[in-house]
């Protein structure tokens, strides 16, 4: 009997720790992508101001032809090492024998399509571009395998140094080519020069060093056939839009969808996804637990929601405002699809976590679906209303779209984890309601007669503070439930009672 309850109380305290890690390691994986975005924003916005937006679009169509040659050979295997519990050194070294393989080939394939795809866009200045991003390529693949222990340990602190430094090394190489070649070559360049240092970092930081083997090809492939048709639709969902762009509008249409897509979708790519990140192999070691996997997701969403949904909701407020004191009259253009995709990533930003208890559960298959349902819907609406309206009307798209994926993902979760409906929505009212106030401080500072920037920054500085003051008051009237108010009361309030 005593026996019995000790290991009670251990397995009890082991589940402890890992929603305890689940949520430091939210916080340490949100920290490095917000440095990491924040270096590449700044970076942006330097470009943005040394370019011009057809230098943006001349790249964004050859890294878009260089992410369709990497589909075939998406096969997620990091991701599949992270899902499997028991794991050996011939899984990793299959998966860096894939990796390799399919770096020369994308490099092999990006050298022979080249004039063909210069030839397609009229602009032969695309043959020379994607030979050096065919070498980018081929230099991804040598990275280490290795460092998917990061995650998978849930060692964050080393992930977040793995990310930081490479990123901070490429961006001061890429503004330096800025500034010295004022075209996007600098661009060009900067990303090869980022991807080497990446590979380098991979080697310096883990000891590993894989071999050549092929021996777990079965083990790993019977997950990844999914994320591999998966990735095909993000593909779909995501770039094909700057193939298209290029055809139908210009170069120039390109560069402007680029940079202002990377700016307001910031909340859903780099809030919300380094916690979805640090929360699959916690919801992985709970996949055969249903009521510590349920409580892991409803706390995630809790999280996640309360910092990308106000992110969106004021990117949308202060948006026109932005992009003339930051960007500049060049970018205005951007301000509508900006809006739009604003709009649509507070959908993204309450959904996309979804997607990792499906991989978690082994059902990454119900993924495909929900991305199919959205593709099938986009691609149309692409088509049709950028021809039709331009950049206004890709943002739509992507708006509407993103409340399929939203209402599609919900009722999977739904059943796959016996939610109620309340169990949905309570995560999300308060950041709602904490976002409505936000937006209502952002509007009453705009009718001050302001200087443009000094508008910017106080109507930034008053979002924040009456979102923040708004979610902690809602916090306390809904009694104190999970999320990142309670982080932040428990690390600083509670210490500081004791």
């Amino acid at each position: 009997m005593v026996k019995e309850q000790e290991k009670q109380q251990s397995t009890e305290q082991q589940t402890a720790s890992i929603h305890g890690k689940l949520f430091s390691g939210s916080v340490f994986m949100l920290l490095t992508r917000l440095i990491v975005k924040g270096i590449g924003l700044v970076s942006s916005i330097i470009l943005a101001r040394l370019l011009v937006p057809e230098d943006f679009g001349l790249v964004a169509i050859a890294t878009a032809v260089f992410a369709f040659i990497e589909l075939f050979g998406a096969f997620g295997l990091e991701t599949a090492l992270i899902q499997r519990q028991t794991k050996c050194e011939k899984d990793y070294n299959t998966a860096w024998t894939f990796k390799v393989g399919f770096g020369l080939f994308t490099a092999l394939v990006l050298l022979a399509i080249a004039p063909l795809v210069a030839e397609f866009y009229n602009d032969p200045r695309l043959t020379e571009v994607i030979w050096v991003i065919a070498l980018t390529a081929f230099l991804g693949g040598l990275s280490n395998i290795g460092v998917v222990d990061f995650q998978t340990n849930l060692d964050f602190r080393r992930e977040l140094k793995f990310q930081v430094v490479p990123k901070l090394l490429s961006f001061c190489v890429t503004v330096t080519l800025a500034f010295t070649l004022q075209n996007y070559w600098a661009l060009v360049f900067g990303m090869l020069a980022s991807q080497a240092i990446r590979l380098i970092a991979s080697y310096v930081m883990h000891p590993y060093r894989p071999q050549f083997s092929l021996a777990s090809v079965g083990a790993l492939f019977s997950f990844s056939k999914w994320l591999l048709l998966n990735n095909v639709l993000f593909y779909v969902n995501t770039r094909l839009t700057e193939l298209v762009l290029g055809r139908i509008l210009s170069p120039a249409a390109v560069g402007v969808f680029s940079i202002g897509n990377e700016i307001a979708s910031m909340p859903t790519t780099e809030m919300a996804a380094p916690i979805n990140r640090a929360s699959f192999p916690v919801y992985s070691k709970f996949k055969e637990n249903l009521r510590e996997l349920k409580r892991a997701y409803k706390n995630t969403v809790a999280l996640s929601s309360g910092i990308s949904v106000p992110a969106a909701v004021g990117i949308y407020a202060v948006c026109p405002l932005f992009v003339e004191v930051v960007l500049g009259e060049a970018w205005m253009a951007a301000v509508p699809l900006m809006q739009w995709i604003a709009l649509g990533s507070v959908l993204m930003g309450l959904s996309t976590n979804i997607a990792y208890v499906f991989m978690a559960l082994g059902k990454p298959y119900f993924s495909f679906i929900i991305s199919l349902l959205r593709a099938l819907a986009f691609l149309p609406l692409l088509l049709l209303w950028a021809d039709e309206y331009g950049l206004p009307g890709v943002g739509k798209a992507f708006f509407i779209t993103s409340g399929v994926m939203f209402l599609a993902s919900q009722i999977s979760i739904m059943w796959l984890l016996r939610l109620s409906v309340m169990d949905i929505l309570m995560p999300m009212v308060r950041p709602l309601l904490g976002s409505l106030v936000l937006v209502i401080a952002v509007e009453w500072i705009l009718t001050f007669s302001l200087p443009a920037f000094l508008a910017l920054l106080a109507a930034i500085v008053a979002g924040m503070l009456s979102y923040a003051l708004a979610s902690w008051l809602l916090w306390l009237l809904f009694g104190k439930p999970e999320g990142i108010e309670k982080v932040v009361a428990d690390k600083y309030f509670s210490s500081s009672s004791q």
